[in-house]
C-alpha cells in the first residue's frame, strides 16, 4: 500500500491498520512530485494508494489527486498502475468544498470506515516479516526501497 498524504491523523491510522493486518506499507512524502511518486509505485507495486484531497502549504492548498493521476497515467511503467484502487480522505477546504474531480477508481476514506462494522483481528506475523518500505533519497541514482521489519 502506498500512503501519499500530508501529516494528518489519517496517515497514522493507515500505517497502524497496515501493521495490524500484516500488510506492507510505503509512505511517500506528500511534497513529492508525480515522477517521484511513480518511481516508488513502479518499484513496490502496491495493491492500493491512500491519499487525500489536498495538502496545505503556506498560503495555498495543493490538490493531491491530480498528482496521483499524473504519476499513474504519465510516469508509471508498471502495467497495473492505472487500475490501482485509490482511497481518498476528503478534506473540506476553507470554503466548505470537497474535491470532486475524481474518477471511478477513488473510494471515500470516511464512507469505507462507516460501512465497516467489525474490527479486524490482529494478524500474527514473525518479527522478521516486512512491515514497511522506506525509500532512500535517490541522490546517488534511483531511489532504493529499504524493507524494514
Amino acid at each position: 500500500m502506498i500512503v501519499y498524504m500530508p501529516m494528518i491523523i489519517e496517515a497514522v491510522f493507515t500505517m497502524l491498520a497496515c501493521a495490524r493486518l500484516g500488510a506492507i506499507h510505503c509512505v511517500v512524502f506528500g511534497g513529492f512530485a508525480p515522477k517521484e511518486l511513480a518511481s516508488r509505485i513502479d518499484s513496490c507495486k502496491p495493491k492500493v494508494i491512500v491519499t487525500t484531497s489536498y495538502g496545505l502549504e503556506p498560503g495555498t492548498q495543493v490538490p493531491y489527486p491530480p498528482k496521483v493521476e499524473e504519476a499513474l497515467n504519465t510516469y508509471c511503467t508498471w502495467d497495473g498502475a492505472k487500475t490501482l484502487p485509490r482511497i481518498i480522505k476528503q478534506r473540506v477546504d476553507r470554503d466548505g468544498l470537497e474535491y470532486t474531480d475524481l474518477n471511478d477508481h477513488y473510494h471515500d476514506f470516511a464512507k469505507l470506515l462507516d460501512q465497516e462494522t467489525e474490527v479486524a483481528e490482529v494478524v500474527p506475523v514473525l518479527s522478521n516479516d516486512p512491515m514497511y518500505i522506506l525509500y532512500t533519497s535517490g541522490t546517488t541514482g534511483q531511489p532504493k526501497g529499504i524493507v524494514h521489519h
